[in-house]
């Protein structure tokens, strides 16, 4: 079954700002070096990353299929990217990422929500740890960074890019969530 966490906050959204010179990095997944789970703990503390962390669970969650991600969300410049990462979070505070999603909006797109999917998984959460949702502008060099002009990126020079503004909606006529696929056992 396809089971949702919502996120709501006393805001009307939140602000993520992307600097192009700094982009954040890629690490782990399907796109970044090393491949596969790796601890992103030190990405999920930069301050151009947004992170949405549940309660510890109360029992083991499993994960198997496809992960979307909705979101509605705006930039103050004609394009941007949004990268989206589901991670594990232990008691200890280490970040395993289990998979993500990437999502160029270019001009003229006005698609709200936006839906993102990520890898297929196939993944066991262990009780007590929990889910963590961390958003950024960037996901480099796994993808090339946005120079918020609108230009391609092959046709886009460094000097112009811009620093980009997301406002990510969050409360009343505008949710996030994330759709997971839950595995239940008794659903054999």
């Amino acid at each position: 079954g396809v089971s949702q966490i919502q996120h709501t906050c006393d805001l009307s959204c939140d602000l993520l700002v992307h600097d192009p010179w700094r982009p954040v990095p890629a690490m782990g997944g399907h796109a970044g070096m090393p491949v596969g789970s790796c601890d992103r703990t030190a990405i999920d503390c930069r301050t151009d990353v947004l992170t949405y962390t549940s309660e510890p669970l109360a029992e083991d969650l499993h994960l198997v299929g496809d992960v979307v991600f909705e979101v509605f969300c705006t930039a103050d410049t004609p394009s941007f990217d949004i990268c989206a990462v589901l991670s594990e979070v232990h008691p200890d505070g280490r970040v395993y990422n289990v998979t993500q999603g990437y999502r160029r909006v270019n001009p003229g797109d006005n698609i709200n929500p936006l839906r993102i999917r990520f890898q297929a998984t196939f993944v066991r959460i262990a009780q007590g740890n929990q889910l963590r949702l961390s958003l950024s502008g960037a996901c480099f060099p796994a993808y090339p960074v946005n120079s918020g002009t609108g230009a391609f990126p092959s046709e886009s020079r460094l000097m112009d890019a811009q620093i980009i503004t997301l406002m990510v909606s969050c409360a009343g006529d505008y949710p996030t969530r994330v759709l997971l696929p839950i595995f239940r056992s008794d659903q054999q």
